[in-house]
């Protein structure tokens, strides 16, 4: 190939490459790192430099970069596992929403330098979310649950779960709170844990505890109806009894005073004739007329 053609195609090369131009994606931030080789007689590579970066496009020139950090809130699922005090492993289901604490300047530049860039081709050059989870955030929840369950045996698990959650959640934001002097790449915006996996020998066994206790409750409450109801049946019982009692002494008492009043019966009757006929008279085709007072009074001898 001659010189002539040569040049053309070294300064073709030159122009292109010295207009290139990176962009920092929305929800991220970024820096640029400085990289050098033969178009730049190797000066400068000094790597990461200069301020951090908003979202936009910016000029590399030949060589540089742009390395970003994923800002973007993020929830990640996790399923961990944890043995008790006895040997038996026991799941929890989490749920983390989080991201990385980007509105510190410091905080970028702390990540940019803490964690390698991650390299498939969907986010060159960029410190994902995933990364920061893996790196700060799982750990962090690993140990809570292994504090949290290995303290309790099995058996004492299910009794004590609500308190078993609740120190792992208290645990895990202990462990993500930064130490004196050190910034916190990560912030957590909320903790879920949604479900507690027991062993399948432990599920059987809770499922039996429970059709127990519901025949248990089932049985207590026959026995109380079957009470209730004999206790209700004496009761009737003994109600009818002083009913009668009641009822036994006043016979007795109009009894008694029959006896010392016999015409009281004679005069009753002679009170509820004119009724009687009225009735009478209203409801048949008779005509009746009361007979003499001197017919129904017998005199006292």
């Amino acid at each position: 190939m001659t010189r002539s053609v040569v040049i053309p195609l070294v300064s073709l090369v030159v122009l292109t490459t010295a207009c290139s131009a990176e962009d920092v994606p929305q929800a991220h931030r970024g820096r640029m790192f400085d990289r050098t080789g033969l178009l730049a007689f190797y000066a400068g590579g000094g790597g990461l430099e200069g301020s951090v970066l908003e979202p936009g496009t910016y000029f590399t020139g030949v060589y540089d970069q742009v390395r970003t950090v994923e800002c973007a809130t993020t929830t990640e699922r996790e399923g961990l596992t944890s043995l008790t005090k006895d040997g038996v492993q026991f799941g929890v289901d989490i749920y983390v929403r989080f991201s990385a604490d980007c509105a510190n300047d410091k905080v970028v530049e702390g990540i940019l330098k803490a964690v390698a860039p991650s390299v498939p081709q969907e986010a060159p050059r960029t410190v994902t979310a995933k990364q920061l989870y893996a790196t700060y955030v799982r750990p962090a929840l690993g140990e809570s649950i292994r504090e949290a369950f290995s303290p309790h045996i099995a058996n004492d698990v299910n009794e004590k779960r609500e308190a078993i959650l609740a120190h792992i959640k208290r645990r895990f934001i202990e462990l993500m709170k930064p130490n004196e002097g050190q910034l916190a790449f990560v912030r957590i915006d909320e903790l879920n844990l949604s479900n507690m996996d027991y062993p399948d020998e432990l599920d059987h066994a809770n499922s039996a505890r429970a059709v127990q206790a519901v025949l248990k409750d089932k049985a207590i409450a026959e026995r109380d109806r079957v009470t209730a109801e004999t206790e209700t049946a004496e009761m009737k019982r003994l109600l009818a009894k002083s009913e009668g009692a009641a009822e036994a002494a006043r016979i007795d008492e109009i009894g008694a005073a029959l006896k010392r009043n016999p015409e009281y019966l004679t005069f009753d009757l002679q009170q509820k004739m004119p009724d009687i006929y009225k009735t009478a008279g209203d409801k048949g085709n008779l005509i009746i007329t009361a007979p003499a007072p001197s017919l129904l009074i017998n005199p006292k001898k």
